[in-house]
């Protein structure tokens, strides 16, 4: 077999190729070692595009395709069609292309009995790229092989690579908009931008670690991190920037760029604000990379900045909410804090229960409206220092109605569920409450949380006709009514989280009016 082959002299040919981690698999799988060796020989000092050669082993189709399963990147395959029986390196391509559902690697046919695989059936019934008899490829055409298979190759992993990369793109603009909420949103951009990124896992050249920012009046603050940025909420990037990169940002008003590790796209919207994404740790190698990166970038910081408009208008939303809370606190001689308490103390109590992220955020600002409708009760019924008599209690009742009256007609998601919630937050588990005396699941499940967030930090605190209860008077009050006045999961929900929820009282202490009358 060694006849076959005519080494032409090259230049250095004395030289070893340097190792190299990028390197082109190529399996040789053939029963004969002689041209294992003559193959591995004539290929020594073979590169293309910088990188050198990998030579698989293989010596029967059981092997080639256990060495199929183990590499999922092998560039070309030289196969024997006769091997252990006549028809094993038939079998090994159908198993590549149908099995493994490699369309990708090169598969060249070698054979030295084309009797029994005539060419031309062959290359009709199965998906290879050539098909050679041994006595024909020579040295010179072995060079010349690799080069159009490795070529064919290159291109089709790059066509794969930008199938895949365009996929995910639309996939990340797809799920981006899961979140919500401006730093879930910006989250979900930071992990869609890693995942587009690990298309090619050889453009790493550390840990990478990126956040998303938006410009305030006092600067640019990150909202969401990952890797060393995780943990920076609210921090302002330049203390993360390079000179050179902080310079760029300042008179940059929309576009995207790179220093050195490092990427940054920025965005300036109609309210003269500047979002900016922010990657470190990664080395750009292809156009593709940089295309997909600026592509995704650029779209998702106009829809930052729009998530960003909608976000202030509901952070005016909750503003009103809370101002609202506040003045019927503050009618009763209390401060607003027992409303940003129950507020808390309500989405945490509901993601703890299983609500999704945003309906739990819908519960926390309509919660504070429970207590609206005590608006419209008289002073002399709402801070009478003793108890109520039973003409007093009954005008005190009726705040559930006037707190619903005045939310029911809006189409407003939070004022929709703060009116439900002011309806029925003194409904009781045994169906014992009012106004309606619904009883179980019959009440609405953010009437009950806020139920059981409220009665626990009234009774935890000071009022006008009462001091605070002693904690663990709390706790056994709450263990009483499990199943009477509260659902008993929540009631067991509160007690698992007694420390949260006391760290939450703990953060919005009460500070009580002065009583100037």
């Amino acid at each position: 077999m060694t006849d076959t082959f005519e080494f032409a002299a090259e230049e250095d040919s004395n030289s070893v190729p340097a190792p190299s981690k990028n390197v082109w698999k190529i399996a040789v799988i053939d029963d004969e070692e002689d041209i294992h060796q003559i193959t591995e020989m004539a290929l020594s000092t073979f590169r293309f595009e910088g990188r050198d050669l990998e030579f698989i082993h293989g010596y029967s189709g059981a092997e080639a395709r256990a060495i199929f399963r183990d590499h999922k990147d092998i560039a070309i395959v030289l196969l024997d069609v006769v091997m252990e029986d006549d028809h094993a390196g038939l079998d090994v391509v159908k198993y590549i292309r149908d099995d493994l559902a490699n369309k990708q690697t090169r598969i060249v046919l070698r054979t030295g009995q084309p009797g029994q695989a005539p060419e031309e059936e062959v290359i009709q019934q199965l998906d290879i790229n050539d098909y050679k008899e041994k006595t024909e490829l020579t040295a010179r055409k072995l060079y010349t092989l690799m080069y159009a298979s490795l070529r064919s190759y290159r291109d089709i992993v790059a066509l794969d690579k930008s199938r895949v990369g365009l996929e995910k793109v639309l996939n990340a603009s797809k799920n981006m908009f899961v979140g919500q909420f401006l730093d879930e949103f910006a989250t979900g951009i930071l992990e869609q931008l890693t995942s587009i990124l690990h298309i090619d896992q050889s453009s790493f050249i550390g840990q990478i670690a990126s956040f998303a920012a938006q410009e305030d009046d006092e600067g640019v603050k990150v909202v969401a991190g990952t890797g060393i940025y995780e943990n920076q909420i609210g921090k302002d990037i330049s203390k993360y920037l390079s000179r050179e990169m902080e310079a760029k940002l300042e008179a940059t008003e929309e576009g995207s760029f790179y220093i050195d590790d490092c990427f940054l796209a920025v965005d300036k919207g109609s309210d003269k604000k500047r979002n900016v994404i922010y990657i470190k740790g990664i080395d750009i190698k292809t156009e593709l990379e940089r295309h997909l990166i600026n592509l995704f970038s650029n779209n998702v910081l106009v829809a930052f900045h729009n998530l960003s408009l909608r976000e202030q208008v509901l952070e005016t939303q909750r503003e009103v909410v809370y101002r609202l809370g506040e003045a019927v606190e503050t009618r009763s001689r209390e401060t607003g804090n027992h409303v940003k308490r129950v507020a808390e103390i309500s989405k945490l109590l509901a993601l703890e229960y299983g609500m999704n992220a945003h309906d739990a955020e819908i519960l926390k600002n309509a919660s504070p409206l429970h207590d609206l409708g005590k608006i419209g009760i008289p002073d002399a019924v709402l801070n009478k220092p003793g108890r109520l008599d039973g003409p007093e209690w009954e005008v005190m009742k009726g705040h559930t109605e006037i707190g619903y009256k005045m939310l029911r007609d809006s189409k407003r998601e939070i004022l929709k569920v703060g009116a439900v919630i002011a309806n029925e937050h003194h409904e009781k588990w045994d169906g014992s409450g009012y106004p309606q005396g619904i009883s179980g699941e019959g009440i609405t499940l953010e009437a009950r949380i806020t139920a059981v967030a409220d009665v626990y930090d009234a009774l935890a605190s000071d009022r006008c006709y009462k001091k605070a209860w002693p904690l663990d008077q709390v706790y056994s009050h709450f263990k009483e009514q499990n199943g009477q006045h509260f659902e008993p999961k929540l009631v067991n929900l509160l007690l698992e989280n007694i420390d949260r929820i006391n760290a939450i009282r703990e953060r919005y202490q009460d500070l009580f009016h002065e009583d100037t009358d």
